[in-house]
């Protein structure tokens, strides 16, 4: 059996494993902010297996408000992936992405490293807020999540000339597999096995391809947003919980260069150079040829020219991730393999 992806043909591994399927629902009594292969699992799941879980917001809070964990970008996890091996490619389908809460926060100011020079001097205190989130930190804004009209906004007016009313885009801001070399990483930067990529398209319905580094993949995920646009200038993505669903697929055999996601209509590569703009975009377009060439069968030229007049260049989060995008119907088929 195979489920057809836009980069290839994936195999489910074995329909025995298939016809053993199972629906888990696996909620942690522990957290962590490290990705890293010394973790026990919570959990193991085998490809085809339905995995409902749930995922604190980025400074450990549940759906009931109540700190878990005092850290940052706290991950769900690790998954032990049954069949997944070193040289491996991990997919992970994001069958549901859910709010769960009525609230979240945000920050009141576009962070300074995007900023000219001339505007950041002078320019008004973050400090906006009483110390409500957490001891110390008082530039975390409360915003009014509204479940049933699936909308955001300030708990508080910021002026009086726009709507600050926003539609929720739920997204997972962190995904990603324990690191090569029996690496701890923190849960903050990126890198190739995933991590805090705080792209605002890791939504429902799409799919994100992974290197497999550890037996088991090792899998996490984490750091819920509600919304926020492109670059994530705020610095947050108007952090909250979340309600996760789900599966996974392998490619045996086969590693990606870097993590990928698939969206319904568009391939997308990242670069996650913290810092450097034009390092970060230089590898988002590379890993997008490599996959032209190795999974849709373009010759070089024909990769390169079409990234020059239909690419689609993105800034997912201004501190560390830029991304290429291109549209799937700008494509062949995908090779079978």
């Amino acid at each position: 059996m195979i489920r057809i992806l836009g980069s290839l043909l994936v195999l489910l591994v074995s329909s025995p494993l298939l016809l053993s399927a199972e629906t888990k629902t696996i909620i942690p009594d522990r957290y962590y902010d490290t990705f890293s292969q010394a973790h026990p699992p919570v959990g193991r799941i085998k490809v085809g297996d339905k995995v409902i879980t749930k995922l604190l917001d980025s400074r450990g809070h549940d759906e009931n408000g109540k700190l878990i964990i005092y850290a940052d970008n706290v991950l769900t996890g690790p998954f032990f992936v049954e069949g997944a091996e070193p040289g491996d490619t991990l997919i992970v389908h994001l069958d549901k992405v859910r709010l769960n809460r009525n609230w979240g926060w945000n920050g009141v100011r576009v962070g300074l490293s995007a900023l000219s020079p001339g505007m950041v001097s002078g320019i008004y205190s973050n400090e906006c807020c009483e110390e409500w989130l957490q001891p110390g930190r008082r530039n975390a804004l409360k915003w009014d999540i509204d479940l049933e009209k699936q909308t955001v906004k300030p708990s508080r007016p910021l002026g009086d000339k726009v709507n600050m009313e926003f539609p929720a885009r739920p997204a997972v801001g962190c995904v990603g597999v324990a690191p090569r070399t029996k690496q701890a990483i923190s849960s903050g930067p990126t890198g190739p096995h995933g991590g805090n990529i705080d792209y605002n398209g890791t939504v429902e319905g799409t799919s994100v391809y992974l290197p497999v580094f550890e037996e088991g993949a090792l899998l996490f995920l984490g750091d819920g947003h509600a919304a926020h646009g492109e670059g994530e200038l705020l610095g947050n993505g108007t952090e909250t919980s979340l309600n996760v669903e789900f599966s996974v697929s392998l490619i045996k055999g086969r590693s990606v260069g870097f993590p990928r996601l698939e969206e319904p209509d568009h391939l997308v590569t990242f670069g996650t150079t913290p810092g450097a703009i034009k390092a970060g975009f230089q590898g988002a377009i590379s890993e997008m040829i490599s996959w032209l060439i190795a999974d849709y069968g373009l010759e070089p030229q024909e990769a390169h020219v079409l990234l020059g007049m239909a690419a689609e260049l993105r800034v997912a989060a201004w501190n560390n991730t830029f991304i290429c995008r291109i549209a799937k119907d700008r494509l062949p088929e995908p090779k079978a393999r």
